[in-house]
């Protein structure tokens, strides 16, 4: 036991990604053999993974620091119009590519049952308070804004792959290079957001419901050409973000959240 708390204190990151993936892909498949209850619970895989390597790194006053940024909401009213109002005008903007490619005419899914769509919304907290609340600081500790959302985000779509082994989602497969796509340049927003909003959970949470929200009202109907579509949208506004704001993406000088000082890097 001693010997695993010493190597969670030297490789938190790590330590975070591995019980992340471990414990996540686990309960995946038991959505299948079960019940759907358990793909729930593996929304919130990261959260515990977060709370416990920070639980052992830093202590009371670290997982403190963790959930108080879960309810930081002053960080100014227009960052709340960007995580609001960006994905709903990204997903437009997919659509119109869309219909311009088919002939479709652009409409609204009504289809989507709005309790499941808000109970996921919701449920996204579980995934935020990990990524964003947890691994992102501490990649940027390391490496510069840029870098961290390339690393983040590839691990954050890799994340999604036991997805594949659910028969009605078994497009996750074949499709994963384009959410792989579609997921980083998401990433780099992630990444731009949070560190203009103090590394608000919150509001990363808010921008990650209404992407999600977004995704399901402004479904195209073919959830491939779909996330080409926003691959190509997402990661052509990640490339304005960064030609605007640098590999910095907003990033202060001054560090939002100090890991333990045994943190080693996260890669190696």
């Amino acid at each position: 036991m001693n010997s695993l708390i010493s190597f969670v204190k030297r490789h938190p990151l790590v330590s975070f990604f591995i019980l992340a993936y471990t414990l996540a892909w686990i309960l995946i498949p038991l959505v299948v053999s079960v019940s759907l209850f358990f793909g729930l619970l593996a929304l919130f895989v990261p959260t515990f993974a977060a709370l416990v390597v920070t639980a052992i790194t830093d202590g009371k006053a670290g997982v403190k620091d963790l959930l108080r940024r879960v309810v930081l909401w002053r960080v100014g009213f227009r960052w709340y119009v960007v995580a609001i109002g960006l994905p709903i005008l990204l997903g437009l903007i997919a659509m119109s590519l869309n219909s311009l490619l088919t002939g479709e005419t652009l409409a609204i899914d009504v289809q989507q049952p709005l309790t499941l769509t808000v109970i996921l919304a919701i449920l996204v907290l579980g995934e935020e308070i990990g990524w964003r609340g947890f691994a992102l600081p501490r990649l940027q500790t390391h490496y510069n804004s840029l870098v961290a959302s390339l690393i983040l985000g590839v691990l954050w779509a890799t994340w999604h792959l036991p997805n594949a082994l659910i028969p009605r989602l078994a497009h996750y497969f074949y499709a994963f290079p384009a959410f792989l796509i579609y997921v980083v340049g998401m990433t780099v927003l992630f990444t731009w957001l949070s560190n203009n909003t103090h590394m608000s959970v919150l509001l990363a949470w808010i921008f990650h419901a209404a992407i999600n929200i977004s995704g399901a009202y402004l479904f195209i109907g073919d959830i491939t050409r779909q996330w080409w579509l926003n691959a190509a949208v997402y990661m052509v506004t990640a490339l304005i973000v960064i030609a605007l704001t640098t590999i910095n993406l907003g990033r202060k000088t001054t560090t939002h959240v100090a890991p333990s000082s045994t943190e080693q890097p996260a890669v190696g």
